[in-house]
């Protein structure tokens, strides 16, 4: 039976319909891991095969399963909400070549727990294709130390250490020979941030070594770090008749000065005590006195909502502020922050000294500080020294100066009011508990060059805002004698009030939070 050729095309048409419809793109991540420093930032990039566009792609980036949920775009836009809370404010879509299917997750501040296993998922329509990502996090700890112990019996024990390693290093002994031997214990322990703190020992019976060293290896990193001890010679040789009546004659000169020796002892000890008493009395109260003289130069310091940041909200009177999920409809101005959710205040200093206080209550994630007028603002430049910013602030459960590795602050207790004091001329900048009176850190000796403004930075949402407190807002009014060879009249000093934070506990949902803790930092 003959059949024509229309018969054949409605055929073969409908066949090709009746296939199931197959992925059009794949999906490529990296061939190889990505080795990222701790505090330092990373990408994990992927692109599609063939370079279509991703543009009205469904892009997602997650850990082990589905649920640990580390980047989502959908619809253009980035979805913050459906982020697990350890990502929120730290990972980043970095989109530029997005036209050409490649994008990568921008992770700031890479944690110790950051190490692992990641999946980018790509889905237009009904099709969808994933590839993963491995990352590998590194950290090259401190210079090790090693500490010796001579043993009654003449042996002598080493124990090396040092902090801040990950993954696990590698700990190894050798002679200056280069010959290797074996740790007789050791101990790898993880701190709260994930990197290990090691320690080996060992002990020396060979009375001929001479030299030991105690190397440290990041075998991920390729790098160590060694040290080297000069082992003295052996404590307890061989006694002889001659060694034995020195040993006797010295042990009755001894018997006869010992008593000498301890009595000057403890006149010393007793002396030592009373002049470190003295010294931490007189460093208390210049501290205390510093402080108190901080609050005469007071200055009212109002927000400047042309440099707020759009989802920051500031009150009616430009003292308060709050970060917002929603985004407010602001004109575009080169002032304003578009990515660290920022605000300067309106005042700028160029001389002198100036002291205001801002009432930071019980929230949660907060940074105040002083910044240069000229601080780039549009981007992720990072808060330091170096970029125009002195600052410290709360995120999670710690405060910390924002030097480019970070320095933790042991506060006491939690200051629910900070003051700010800048002294132009001698480059210092002051931030105190204004609950005690207490420092908290200072940046000394800095390099000013051109105008200086109050910062504010808010890292989470929430009820509670930041408040600028007014200039009649203070203590009880204190009258402070100083020594009459350097001041000639009682100086009456402002009065600091009471805390006034008070309501319900912050939500933490932080939408952008600040890079560094290599240098993150932060």
């Amino acid at each position: 039976m003959a059949v024509s050729p229309k018969s054949c095309l409605l055929f073969l048409t409908l066949f090709q319909l009746s296939k199931p419809d197959s992925a059009r793109f794949d999906v490529i991540g990296p061939a190889e891991p990505v080795v990222a420093a701790v505090g330092e930032d990373v990408e994990l990039p992927c692109h599609l095969s063939p370079n279509v566009s991703a543009e009205r792609m469904e892009l997602r980036w997650f850990r082990g399963k589905a649920a640990a949920v580390v980047l989502v775009r959908r619809d253009g836009r980035e979805q913050e909400a459906e982020q697990v809370a350890e990502y929120r404010g730290r990972a980043s879509l970095v989109d530029a070549d997005i036209a050409a299917g490649r994008v990568a997750v921008r992770i700031h501040r890479v944690r110790a727990s950051d190490d692992g296993e990641y999946r980018c998922f790509f889905r237009q329509d009904a099709s969808y294709e994933e590839a993963s990502v491995h990352l590998k996090v590194a950290a090259l700890g401190s210079d090790p130390y090693i500490r010796m112990e001579v043993q009654e019996s003449g042996e002598v024990r080493l124990e090396c250490t040092s902090v801040g390693w990950y993954p696990e290093p590698q700990i190894q002994w050798r002679t200056s020979e280069g010959e290797k031997f074996s740790s007789t214990s050791e101990s790898r322990n993880p701190d709260e941030e994930g990197l290990f703190s090691v320690a080996a020992s060992v002990v020396i019976r060979d009375p001929s070594m001479k030299n030991v060293t105690c190397c440290i290896q990041n075998l991920l990193l390729g790098q160590q770090k060694e040290v080297d001890i000069l082992i003295p010679a052996p404590f307890f040789p061989r006694l002889t008749p001659w060694m034995v009546a020195v040993a006797v004659i010295l042990m009755v000169l001894g018997l006869l000065t010992i008593g000498s020796i301890v009595c000057t002892w403890r006149l010393y000890k007793e002396r030592s005590r009373h002049r470190k008493d003295e010294f931490s009395s007189k460093k208390k109260l210049l501290e205390e006195l510093k402080w108190k003289k901080a609050t005469l130069h007071r200055v009212d310091v109002t927000l400047d909502p042309d440099t707020a940041h759009p989802h920051l909200f500031l009150s009616e009177d430009s003292k308060s502020v709050r970060l917002e999920d929603s985004r407010q409809e602001l004109p575009e101005k080169p002032e304003r922050f578009d990515s660290w959710p920022c605000v300067l205040g309106c005042e700028t200093f160029t001389s002198g000294r100036h002291f205001w206080e801002v009432e930071v209550g019980d929230r949660a994630d907060w940074a105040v500080g002083v910044c240069r007028e000229n601080v780039v603002k549009k981007g992720f430049d990072p808060m330091t020294p170096e970029n125009g910013f002195w600052a410290v602030e709360l995120y999670g459960n710690g405060y910390w100066a924002l030097t480019p590795r970070r320095t933790p602050l042991p506060l006491v207790g939690h200051p629910r009011r900070v003051g700010i004091f800048l002294d132009y001329e001698s480059g210092d900048i002051s931030f105190y508990n204004m609950t005690d009176g207490s420092p908290i850190y200072a940046f000394s000796n800095a390099s000013f060059c051109g105008p200086l403004q109050p910062f504010f930075c808010l890292w989470s949402c929430g009820k509670k805002p930041l408040t600028i407190c007014p200039i009649t807002d203070g203590p009880e009014r204190v009258t402070v004698v100083a020594d009459a060879k350097d001041f000639t009249k009682e100086i009456p000093l402002s009065p600091m009030g009471q805390d006034s934070a008070s309501g319900d506990t912050d939500t933490l949902h932080s939408k952008l939070i600040p890079t560094q803790p290599s240098q993150r930092a932060l």
